[in-house]
Order: structure tokens, then C-alpha cells, then sequence
């Protein structure tokens, strides 16, 4: 077996490879690493092969800094033949040892991965520590949305059916978009509420870059309601494989009795079965018991539409040494208070 650094000569099997593993999801398609760049993320795209044969692999992101990079980040990955033990701990350490390498080129202090495995990682990943923050949520609800309308409603609680059927019975209407122009229209209600819920958002280039980049293939879409000729609530929803995720969105204070993002969502669900998903992914709720939690406004609306939660490992770091030590003494030296104290 052998590391190859990947090129668009293999893209179609790379996608290919991803989405025959369910432990992985669209952050590591190569159009998300695409998207990435445009973002100003540097990307490496390594393979484990035997042969011609891909066995293995990550897209992988860093972002270059004063101190060096940040760390290299595996979200959703890496991409492993995770039912195969003894041939996905081998993959393992080649792409750890490339990792390592590639770690050192660019004086990143770790590597941060997150599989979407349930339960906790497999031992044969290695001494791993958890990490401090996740890349993506731990903690998500996922609906099954290759039934029919009506399996679909029967499987939601009572009240998420009647806000559905009252939203579309007052005459919500919701439609679609996968053009970057309308980014505009949708991030008027993100911004709002990020500043309602007191959220950092994200700006909004990332979203013009994300819809020019992923827009056109119908990967990314734009979703909004309207009702009597106003907006009321908009979403961007992510497909790869037989999976939509609800990625980002934004809502109105205005009229929350016409129940417009109930009828938004049933939307793109219903959507996404129309092209070809399984599931349709919330993207993040509240841990159980926790009040608290920056998600918990947002997960009671959520559970209402059905759906299983799903709780993955989250992030876990391998933390290099090296590159740290060297870090901390780079760090050290920019800091004129210290390096004027006397030695004793």
C-alpha cells in the first residue's frame, strides 16, 4: 500500500470511495474541499492505494498563521474501510505518517479528526485526546424521508403536523434557489438572527462562495418562505449521497403564527426525497439534560419534525510535540515583557 496526494483525475472515485462510507459525510467530497479553497483554506487530498485499488484517504484543511498553521483538520474523515479492522488500522498509519509529515512541512501543533462514528472511536486509531471543540455538532437528528408525505407526518410529533398543515393551509409559499444573487435575500435573516440569538455567524463572502462553488451542481441550495409577498424565513440545505443536511438559516420575528419555517422545512424534506435522499439531517441539537446549551432554543422546534438522534465520538486531536514545543518558544520570544526579564 502506498500515499498518494490526489488529483482531479481521481475525483470521481474519491466521491465515489465517500460515499460508500457512511461514517463519512459531504465535508469530505471534493467539491466541500473545493469550496475550502475559495475560502482560503489550503486543502490536501491524500490516498491510501493498493494497486490501483483506493482503500483510504482525507481531504484535509489547514489555514496558514504567523505561528505557523493552524491545525490540519479531518472534518468528517478520514475516510476508512472502518468494517475492515486490521485494513483500516494499517490505512490509518500511513495517513497518520503523511499527517505527521505534511504536519511538519507546515508547523501545524495537531491534527484534529472527526469520523462519523457513534459511540466512541475504535482503538486502533491510537492514542487520541478529545478535543475541545468540535468541528461539527455531536449531537443531531436525523429524519427518514424516503416515505411518503403521509409516513413522513406520521412519524413527527402531533404538533409539528398541525403547524405544518396551518402554514400551508394560510397560504405559505416556499421556493428554491441555487443562485448565488439570491445570497443576499437569505443572509438579511441570518444576520438577524446570529444577533437575536447572540451567534458568531458566518460572513457573508462565505456564502456567495459557497453557492457560486456548489450552487450551480445543486449541491447547495437556498430555500425561503413567503407569505403575502414577504419573507420569512430562509435555509441552505446540503446534499451528498442519500443524506440533506440543514446547514445554516435564518428567521423573521414577524408573524411567527403563520408557523413559516414549519412549512420550509417540510419543503426540503420533501425536496431532498426528490433527489433521491434518505435522511434529512437537522445539523445539531441539545445534548440531553442540558438546558443551557447554545442549541437548546432550537431543538425543542427540531424534534418536532421526528427523526432519530444520533450522537457521534465528536473531535479527537493528535497532538505533535514537536511543532507544539517549537510554537510555545516562537510565542514566547514575540512577547517583549518576557524576553526582557532578567534570568536568575
Amino acid at each position: 500500500m502506498r500515499i498518494i496526494h490526489l488529483n482531479e483525475s481521481h475525483r470521481k472515485a474519491w466521491d465515489e470511495f465517500v460515499l460508500t462510507t457512511p461514517e463519512s459525510g459531504f465535508m469530505q467530497s471534493w467539491a466541500w474541499s473545493g469550496f475550502k479553497e475559495l475560502e482560503k483554506q489550503n486543502v490536501r487530498r491524500i490516498g491510501v492505494f493498493d494497486q490501483e485499488k483506493l482503500l483510504a484517504g482525507a481531504m484535509v484543511y489547514y489555514v496558514p498563521s504567523s505561528f505557523g498553521s493552524s491545525p490540519l483538520e479531518l472534518p468528517h474523515g478520514p475516510v476508512l474501510p472502518w468494517k475492515q479492522r486490521s485494513l483500516a488500522a494499517e490505512c490509518m498509519e500511513l495517513i497518520r505518517s503523511e499527517l505527521g509529515r505534511i504536519a511538519r512541512e507546515v508547523k501545524a501543533p495537531m491534527i484534529r479528526i472527526e469520523p462519523m462514528i457513534v459511540g466512541d472511536l475504535p482503538g486502533y486509531l491510537g492514542a487520541l485526546v478529545r478535543a475541545p471543540l468540535d468541528l461539527i455538532p455531536t449531537d443531531t437528528l436525523v429524519a427518514a424521508v424516503f416515505k411518503n408525505d403521509q409516513a413522513i407526518l406520521d412519524s413527527m410529533s402531533s404538533k409539528g403536523r398541525y403547524n405544518i398543515r396551518l402554514a400551508l393551509k394560510k397560504g405559505v409559499e416556499v421556493f428554491s434557489s441555487g443562485n448565488e444573487g439570491d445570497v443576499d435575500e437569505f443572509y438579511a435573516l441570518f444576520e438577524l438572527t446570529c444577533n437575536r440569538h447572540h451567534f458568531q455567524g458566518e460572513s457573508r463572502g462565505f456564502f456567495k462562495n459557497m453557492m457560486r462553488h456548489l450552487g450551480p451542481s445543486g449541491m447547495a441550495k437556498l430555500y425561503f418562505s413567503r407569505y403575502k409577498g414577504m419573507i420569512l424565513s430562509s435555509a441552505i440545505m446540503i446534499t451528498f449521497g442519500e443524506k440533506a443536511t440543514y446547514l445554516y438559516g435564518g428567521q423573521s420575528s414577524f408573524l411567527p403564527s403563520v408557523m413559516a419555517n414549519y412549512a420550509l422545512h417540510w419543503s426540503m424534506m420533501t425536496d431532498a426525497r426528490e433527489m433521491g435522499c434518505r435522511a434529512y439531517d437537522f445539523y445539531g441539537i441539545a445534548p440531553d439534560n442540558d438546558p443551557f446549551h447554545p442549541y437548546a432554543r432550537f431543538s425543542q422546534f427540531k424534534s418536532r419534525f421526528g427523526g432519530t438522534r444520533v450522537t457521534t465520538a465528536g473531535a479527537h486531536d493528535i497532538y505533535l510535540y514537536e511543532q507544539l514545543a517549537e510554537l510555545w518558544v516562537k510565542n514566547m520570544r514575540g512577547m517583549p515583557e518576557l524576553s526582557k526579564a532578567p534570568v536568575c
